[in-house]
Formats: C-alpha cells, structure tokens, sequence
C-alpha cells in the first residue's frame, strides 16, 4: 500500500514542488515510511511508501532505472515480480534492489506498454520517460488500486485519492447524475464518473498515456473470450491449484502477513489455506486473523470463527464495533472514504483495519470477488433458473434446493425470484423507495433507466455477472477495501482477483458454478476436506455485518441535529420527509443511511 501524486501542465508551466509534496502530505496515511517527489519542468510525480518488500530506503520512491531516463511512482504489489525479474535478468537487466518497483521499471524498458500483461498484482502507477517525454499511467485489470484525475486545457492533476485533487482548488462541484444513481439505485463506483463533475476515475483495466501534448485514455485489459471448457474431469483440482497457487504468491512479504476473517466460505477458505501453506514450507508463524463480533447471535460469527481457529491454530483478535464508537468515527471515516457510500457495514471493515493497525500488521488477506465471479450472490440465481426453462424437471429440481439452500422459504424465494428477474419490478421499487426521501423536483428532473437497465444487466446470466465484475459490486467493495485498510496504513491483499483464476473461472460452464441449489458451488467442492464442513456448506452468509436498523433507531437525536444543522443536501433530500421517517422509528434503514452518507459527505468536504 503506497499513494501516487501527479501534475503534469499542457501550458509548459513549471510544476510546483511544493504543490507535489502537499498532495503527498495528504496521503501520508497510505504510506508513512517513505515520501519522494521528482520534478522536471512541466511534469512531477511524488509518492508516499507503505514498506512491504524490500524495506530498505533504496527501494523508496521516486525510483529510477539504472540508466536514468525512467523514474516511477507506483501503489500496489506485483505477486510474480520474482518470476518476471527472473525473466529480465536472463535479458541482461541489472537490479540495484530487490523491489517489485524496479521489476515493473524494466518490465517497461523491455517490453513498453504490454509489460502490463506480464504482470500479476494490483497497481497504480505513473511512469516518466525524461528521454521521450511521455508520461505513462496504468490500473490493474480488476481496479484494486485507485487511481483519479482533474484535467482541462492546461494541467493535468492525479492521485490514489480524490482528496489530493481538491487540493488545488479546482471547482468542486458536485455530479447531479451520480447522486441521483446513488440515492434513487444505490449505485456508486459504476462508471468512470465520481460524485465530483470535474474528477474522473480511471477505470479498471484502463490506461492512460500523454505524448507530444496529447491525453490518451484506452482500456488495456477484458477478459479473454475463450469460452466455457469442454472438459471438467479435473475442475476441481484445477480450481483449488489455482486458488492456492494464488494465495502462495499473495503471502510474499518482508513483512508478517495476515487475515481478515468473517467466517464465511471465501475468508476460511483463505485463513485454511494460508495455514496449509505455511506447514507445507515449514514455517513455524501462526497467522493472526481479525473479527468483528457483535453480541446478537443472528449476526454474530464467532461460533464458524471458532471452528477455523482451531484447525489453523491461529492467533483470534475479536472486536465489536458499537454505535458509539460509529459516531466517533464517521466523520473521519467520511473523509477517508472520499465519497458518500451505501451502508454502515464500511464502518464493521473500518473497526477490523483499525484493528489491524493497532496489532502492528502492515498486510492482510483478504475474500473479496468471490461472490461476484462465483456467483454467490441471491441475485445470480433468478437468472440460473431462468437459463433452465426450457427443462421442467431440472427447473424444478434447482427451484426446490434453491429454497432449502437460502433459507427463505417459499414465498420469500418466490418473491425474490420475480423481483430480481423482473427490471421493470426493480424499477418501480426503487423509485418508490427514494420518494420516500429525496426531492421530487430532483428525482423528476432525471430519467437515467437506461443506466438503471444496463447496470443490472437483466439480460441474463452470465451478463449479470459481468456486470457485477465491472460496474456495480466489485468496484464498490474494493473502493471501501482500499480507503479503510489506507486509513490505518495496512496492505489488504485479494487472492480471489488473481486474474489467472478470474480467468479460469470465467471458463468453468455455469452450471458447475450454481448446482442442485448451491451457490459456489465450484468453491466448496474445491474444498472438501479443506476447511471445517458446517462452513463449507454453509446456507447463510453474513461476512462484516452492523446491526444498521437498531443503530440508527437509537440515535434519532444525532440523525435529526445532521439534518437540521447547516443542511447542505437540500437540493436532493427533503428534509422533512426525512425527519418525519427519523422521528417515526419505522423507517427503511438502507434509504435513510444513503441520505445521511450524503449529508454526511458534503458537509466533511464543504459542499453546497
């Protein structure tokens, strides 16, 4: 975990230092063991280092490259850097450290631009050539790290952070069309549009090169389309291999390693198989995995918590994050999180970094994607059943496992099933929901279904997955991974993204991936044996939950002062529908929450 800062002017004009060294200032959070700038006329780069592989100051940055005409700044790990260094070495490259960075500064001297293809990680990173003078950025295949920027006609301005952005002074004003897709589809992260009209996200996959005055932005990487594989004989051993493999390459560390724990499928598959391998290599570590608990048993994991610990012999740090504790942090957490999100379980991850931090981890695991590519989500099964129309008796089969399976029971299924195979049913519901709060004016003044259809993507199965992969789950979830581990300078690593078992999930034929009623089903045959039974046939699925219902029913007074008090979301929120919902206690909590994020977020980063 690191941060980059970056001007580059159009005009010519000579970059400020000092301006590079305020963007680094306040990201310090992200990386406080190292802070460089390098200025040259109209370009400059500057980076904050989180020391994770090789923790000398030669490898902080600015690097260079031996000859002295590249310089990089660069957040993130490259997991096959020993492996591609290898392969430079074998070239004629020389190294003067044993960094990932100077792995990926000669990957570029060798290989230019497709060096991205070589690499296996997670990145940011910004690549000055003072012999070209071409400036080269780039983000990783599935968006784990960050990366924005402000352009117009005479500068250019990126970071890790939005916050760095505003530094400048641009104009901040706020993206109408982004709040109304937050506050009327709780959608967020779905497009390269932030909740900043002036401020763009480089978006997964994605690239960006200026050359000779020019800005060119294109897309680097998609997932290959190779098609399903005609032969599972070895599906699972082929999976769990990969899955390994992944989690060996993501333990690379000079640091100690280790692991958010939820008690679900995808973290006990992860805290498993970091114990295998540790015994396999013969290492005596005892890896230390992270909890939050809470002491309502319906959403308390301690009791599949438990049973991981004790076949990994690992090291419990339980905490219980509380609605005090919530309000003594959300307004700091607000400002990490640069942008207004969706619940209050980014607090339940925020408690478990801070956590982290106070244990003196630099770098987790952790089971984020799972869900998405495996199809584990509730969402992904209408469309399962769907696909089996066309055969009643397998139709059948898969509809009444399914209801075993979610524990809903039938009506409940039933409901689900028409709601989530039915846009036009989602549609109407989510409009409903937001007349309950946001101004009608606003929400009149807006038609943005055809954002609404494209994103959930009702098309069918395997299009809804993608669009969780791209556009409306992923890109959220590791928004919220990056801002909170980076609040606390922690490193979380995703094994589920390694994109050589994205890409080889993406083969396995759908129906191997949702059977005889079970999501994931690939994973959990994976792994039989490998962790304890009662998680791998797990029906429910809570991982960092809030109790966020009776949270917000006991605050009523700190919910109505937010609102009352220097209202600055009045051209979006009606504040006395949402008052009358707060004093009320029967509210929807999800719809509430949004309105308060919102609020929230604009008075932290004074926004009218």
């Amino acid at each position: 975990m690191c941060g980059i800062s970056g001007i580059f002017n159009f005009n010519g004009a000579p970059v400020d230092r000092a301006q590079v060294s305020e963007m680094n200032r306040i990201i310090l959070h992200r990386g406080p063991d190292g802070n460089g700038v390098y200025v040259e006329g109209n370009v400059g780069i500057g980076s904050t280092r989180l020391a994770i592989i090789d923790l000398r100051e030669i490898s902080n940055m600015p690097l260079y490259d031996t000859d002295n005409r590249y310089v990089i700044v660069f957040n993130g790990e490259i997991y096959n850097y020993i492996e591609v260094g290898n392969e430079l070495k074998k070239k004629g490259y020389r190294f003067h450290t044993d960094s990932d960075t100077e792995v990926i500064i000669n990957a570029y001297k060798e290989w230019g631009e497709d060096c991205l293809h070589k690499l296996n990680g997670m990145w940011a990173f910004a690549i000055w050539d003072k012999q070209e003078k071409t400036l080269f950025c780039a983000r990783d295949r599935f968006g784990i790290k960050p990366l924005y920027f402000y352009k117009d006609d005479t500068k250019l301005i990126f970071g890790s952070e939005i916050k760095q952005i505003l530094s400048f002074g641009i104009d901040k004003s706020v993206n109408d069309s982004t709040i109304y897709d937050y506050l009327v589809f709780n959608f967020i992260d779905h497009t390269e549009n932030t909740f900043y009209k002036n401020i763009t996200k480089v978006q997964a996959g994605h690239k960006f090169t200026i050359k000779n005055n020019e800005f060119k932005l294109s897309r680097w990487y998609n997932l290959p389309n190779t098609g399903f594989m005609q032969d599972t004989t070895n599906l699972y051993k082929d999976f769990y291999d990969l899955l390994y493999d992944s989690v060996r390459i993501h333990l690379r560390s000079d640091v100690e390693v280790g692991s958010c724990l939820s008690g679900g499928l995808d973290s006990s598959a992860i805290v498993c198989i970091m114990h295998d391998i540790l015994h396999n290599e013969g290492k005596p570590e005892i890896q230390k995995t992270f909890t939050a608990c809470y002491d309502d048993p319906l959403i308390d994991e301690r009791p599949y918590v438990e049973e991981v610990i004790r076949q990994t012999n690992s090291t419990k740090y339980y905490l219980f994050p509380d609605v005090n504790g919530f309000l003594n942090d959300i307004d700091r957490m607000t400002y990490h999180q640069d942008e207004p999100y969706t619940g209050a379980t980014v607090f339940a991850q925020w408690s478990v970094f801070k956590k982290i931090h106070e244990t003196g981890i630099k770098v987790v695991l952790d089971g984020q994607g799972s869900d998405e590519i495996l199809l584990g989500y509730f969402s992904f099964f209408p469309f399962h059943l769907k696909r089996n129309l066309l055969n009643p008796f397998k139709f059948i089969s898969e509809f009444v496992n399914g209801v075993k399976t979610s524990n809903l029971g039938y009506n409940k299924f039933m409901q689900n099933l028409i709601y989530f195979n039915t846009g036009s049913v989602r549609y109407r519901h989510v409009l409903k929901n937001s007349s309950a709060f946001a101004q009608r004016e606003f929400v009149s003044s807006h038609n943005r279904r055809d954002v609404f259809n494209e994103m959930i993507a009702a098309t069918g199965l395997e299009a809804n997955r993608l669009s969780n992969l791209w556009n409306i789950s992923i890109p959220s979830l590791l928004r919220y991974e990056d801002r909170n581990s980076g609040a606390f300078s922690v490193e979380a690593r995703i094994p589920f993204l390694d994109y050589r078992l994205v890409e080889f999930i993406f083969t396995i034929p759908l129906d191997k991936l949702i059977q005889k009623g079970w999501t994931k089903s690939v994973l959990r045959k994976s792994l039989k044996g490998k962790i304890p039974e009662d998680i791998r046939m797990r029906k429910g699925k809570l991982a960092f939950s809030v109790p966020q219902k009776k949270w917000l029913t006991e605050i009523p007074g700190y919910l109505e002062d937010t609102f009352n008090n220097d209202f600055r979301s009045g051209k979006y929120i009606d504040r006395e529908k949402i008052l009358s919902l707060i004093r009320s206690g029967n509210f929807n909590d999800k719809v509430i929450y949004r309105a308060f994020a919102l609020e929230k977020w604009m008075k932290v980063f004074d926004l009218h």
